[in-house]
């Protein structure tokens, strides 16, 4: 048989190890000179004294892989990559290069190239990294929004396209201050010469009507407060609820003239938590309470105006349940907030800002940079998650601008309702300064003036009754627009299942206040923690509550009964001026039609 193979000269045995020991010899002359060239670069870092990591030893010790060339290239120009310098005062002209990932959860640790994004790409939550970006003038890189994979609160839009607007931020704030503290500069509507004015200012929405209506009649009525009082509101929001008004202008005309006024919010962006800063920046008087419409105090407030700690500093602001140590809104000392801020960390109370005190004569520059924190755009404050909402953004500018208020020192009791032994906290309490309870946030559980009822879509549950009308009767189940209407007739004649079971007294909202539960003044503040838990089966499902089911399972607190205090019978008088409120609103409400 004839071997038809053609067989290839065979390498001769003295040329293979030759080959071989070139190819090794090469490839440690590239490493050494690559190392070279990292190692200068460290070095010309090192003699400006910047405090970078020498991550690309990560490199070759960790024992994973030896690092590619575009590694090395990458580490190398890492470490040529400062940190910007705050600080500044003139805006600066930035252009994003791009996201830079890192490894080890730090934004020092080694550059992970795999894992880098365009400027335009979101960036997942629990990445670590930085934003590179480059003066448009002087071609310096720096690093920016530097991060690890625990600083940023899940869910926040993080781009790197907004690096070069997020560096010039504080710069920009710079500016507002410096145009407001120009000699004859006035918040609108403050009139130097005149006396100053105090009032309370309120800002409505069509689900805090029966609130806003049961704190206003509260006030007048019960604890006898006579401050003129400001309702702002948006129309494009009330007119979805004809005569949304007409309740509140049914008291305000029972007063002298100028005890209650109405003014609009015409400022587009000014919705939701901006409306807050809206009213207040734009109010007729010179020193404001303002308070959410579902926030009520317990006796007459005029007197914190002329209180030791308004006159003194001129702004008095109260803790929200959240601090460094414990909460929800992630304002730590990792938080980006801090470099958008240009700011050292601040380890104090977080800020709810459902009461405000301030005299705007003497807060012009802070109301100004207020103002600018929650309309410019775009918001870094919303997109990063770094603050919710107006809460914080009042005490960030005072601190900003180093000018002195006074934050109340007793941390937030809860009011809430015990069931079977099971505490269910849904309204925050607030003090005065002198550790007397004060205000009173229903933020959970709202009053609406009507019992709480199952949300039913009529048309699809008339529908499905009809069908099993049928079905019943062993006909096919093809039902008509005839039946359908039979069945809607009907369910419209039944009110839908309650939510919660009728109080005694027949008032519509359920009464919440049956105890206090409050932290001890002798505790240490890592010891306060209010947590947010749901209380089944004593509670619904639905409801949410803060502070913690057994009430007495805390030594740092105490509770107190309802019924012993002096505010004992104010949450029925809320009750019963909701409802009443509800009803004369119900009277604007055109007839409710079958569709």
């Amino acid at each position: 048989m004839v071997d038809t193979t053609i067989k290839l000269p065979a390498t001769p045995p003295k040329c293979r190890p030759s080959v071989l020991r070139l190819m090794l010899v090469g490839s440690v002359l590239y490493t050494l000179v690559m190392l070279l060239w990292v190692v200068s670069s460290v070095h010309d870092i090192a003699s400006t004294s910047e405090s970078l990591p020498l991550s690309i030893v990560h490199l070759f010790t960790n024992g994973q892989h030896t690092p590619t060339p575009e590694e090395l290239e990458a580490e190398a120009h890492a470490l040529t990559v400062k940190s910007l310098p705050g600080g500044a005062t003139v805006e600066r002209q930035f252009k994003c290069i791009g996201w830079r990932a890192t490894t080890d959860c730090s934004a020092n640790g080694a550059r992970d190239v795999a894992n880098d994004k365009p400027c335009n790409r979101h960036v997942e939550d629990g990445a670590s990294g930085y934003c590179e970006i480059e003066d448009v003038e002087s071609g310096e890189r720096f690093r920016v929004l530097q991060r690890g994979c625990s600083t940023v609160k899940k869910g926040a839009k993080f781009f790197c396209s907004d690096a070069p607007d997020f560096v010039n931020f504080h710069v920009k704030g710079r500016q507002v201050v410096e145009k407001a503290i120009a000699p004859g500069y006035n918040l609108p509507n403050v009139k130097e010469n005149e006396e100053p004015r105090a009032g309370i200012v309120m800002v409505v929405y069509p689900t805090l009507l029966a609130s806003a209506y049961a704190s206003v009649r509260t006030l007048r009525e019960v604890l006898k407060c006579r401050l003129p009082i400001e309702i702002w509101y948006r129309s494009d929001e009330l007119q979805r609820v004809p005569g949304a008004l007409e309740p509140l202008k049914g008291l305000a005309g029972m007063e002298a003239e100028g005890g209650m006024t109405f003014r609009e919010i015409t400022d587009r962006r000014a919705f939701r938590f901006a409306a807050k800063v809206y009213a207040v920046y734009n109010s007729a008087f010179d020193q404001v309470l303002f308070l959410d419409a579902d926030n009520v105090p317990v006796r007459d407030p005029t007197f914190l105006f002329e209180s030791e700690e308004f006159v003194r500093t001129g702004s008095v602001f109260w803790p929200d349940f959240w601090h460094p140590q414990f909460t929800i809104f992630h304002i730590m000392a990792d938080s980006l907030l801090w470099q958008l801020l240009d700011m050292k960390y601040v380890n104090m109370f977080e800020q709810e800002s459902g009461q405000l005190l301030i005299d705007r004569r003497r807060h012009t520059a802070t109301m100004e940079l207020v103002n600018f924190y929650t309309f410019h755009n775009p918001s870094h404050f919303d997109q990063l998650k770094l603050v919710y909402g107006d809460k914080d953004l009042f005490r960030y500018a005072w601190i900003k601008l180093n000018v002195p208020f006074y934050m109340i020192q007793t941390p937030p009791a809860v009011a809430g309702k015990v069931v079977n032994e099971s505490f269910c906290g849904m309204t925050m309490v607030q003090h005065d300064a002198n550790g007397e309870v004060l205000f009173l946030h229903r933020n959970s559980n709202k009053l609406t003036g009507h019992v709480k009822r199952q949300e039913i879509n009529y048309k699809v549950e008339a529908r499905r009754q009809a069908r099993l009308k049928l079905l019943d009767q062993g006909l096919p189940a093809t039902i008509n627009d005839e039946q359908v209407q039979a069945e809607l007739e009907e369910l419209m004649r039944t009110p839908p299942p309650t939510l919660e079971p009728p109080e005694p007294d027949n008032l519509p909202d359920p009464a919440m206040w049956t105890h206090l539960w409050t932290f001890r003044n002798t505790s240490r503040r890592v010891d306060y923690r209010i947590r947010s838990y749901s209380a089944e089966p004593d509670f619904p499902e639905w409801q949410r509550c803060y502070g913690q089911r057994n009430i007495s399972d805390n030594e740092h607190y105490y509770s107190q009964r309802i019924a012993d205090l002096g505010f004992a019978g104010l949450e029925t008088h809320l009750r019963r001026f909701a409802m009443e409120g509800a009803q004369l609103l119900e009277k604007h409400q055109p007839s409710r039609k079958l569709r």
